[in-house]
């Protein structure tokens, strides 16, 4: 081998030892979703939806193994228990707020979100003041934004009933449309969309009080090295630029 051959393999081996690198801390990482249709879901026993498409073009960016097949779907509580206590795991889509800040590390946006109170147009209920929503009796999924929202509010436990498993949403509209309670608090385009794949008329429904306007992320464990998340992060602002992001947006909200 010439002295010429044996730089220019050096040179990439230098180029690209930083990418297997993070290959292979990224595939330590347990990736773990809930069903929250269009951004994450299981149909035909596949995972998939927006974040889930876009995740899996980051992965290739940074050359990882892990896959679509890895993407473990957990009922939200227990996936949000395993985030807090367990190194190397990760969770999405999980909306970014003041609470969250510092318990987790961040990847996105993935996409603007709005949390909201949700109730049947027949029932005419009308929020005036935050007053009024401690009166009603609300459905919400364990642990998710839509519960942690209720309670600096002043709702009474005794007032949010508080759902889990995989289908805890498809739960929840099953329990509204039979009125074991008053209001939904859930994020209000996920919610018409699982209304409309289970067959109820969303047009019967109607948001009566937005709780919160946010952002959608990857969110990762607190001890993630920095160094992998500004990789991640950069993956999705590549995806971005080169408009492949806005690609998978548009064919699921087509």
């Amino acid at each position: 081998m010439t002295t010429k051959r044996l730089i220019h393999l050096i040179v990439i081996f230098i180029l690209t030892m930083p990418l297997y690198s993070f290959a292979k801390e990224v595939d330590d990482i347990t990736f773990m979703t809930e069903n929250y249709p269009p951004y994450n879901f299981k149909q035909n026993d596949k995972i998939q939806g927006i974040s889930v498409d876009i995740l899996v073009l980051m992965l290739e960016k940074l050359k990882a193994k892990t896959s679509r097949q890895d993407i473990r779907m957990l009922p939200w509580a227990r996936s949000y228990a395993y985030l807090h206590d367990v190194k190397n795991t990760a969770l999405f889509s999980m909306t970014r707020t003041k609470h969250r800040e510092e318990a987790f590390k961040w990847v996105g946006p993935i996409a603007l979100t709005t949390i909201s109170l949700i109730a049947k147009k027949s029932h005419h209920i009308k929020i005036e003041s935050i007053k009024d929503i401690q009166k009603y009796k609300i459905g919400a999924i364990r642990d998710d934004i839509g519960e942690q929202l209720l309670r600096p509010l002043g709702v009474p436990s005794t007032h949010i009933e508080d759902v889990g498993g995989i289908d805890a949403l498809y739960k929840l509209i099953k329990m509204l449309d039979k009125e074991r309670f008053d209001m939904l608090s859930y994020e209000q385009s996920v919610t018409a969309w699982e209304q409309k794949k289970r067959g109820f008329d969303s047009n019967d429904y109607e948001v009566v009080f937005k709780l919160k306007k946010a952002s959608l992320y990857y969110a990762f464990h607190k001890e993630t090295p920095n160094k992998l998340i500004n990789e991640l992060q950069t993956a999705l602002d590549e995806l971005k630029k080169e408009g492949k992001y806005q690609q998978i947006v548009n064919d699921y909200l087509k």
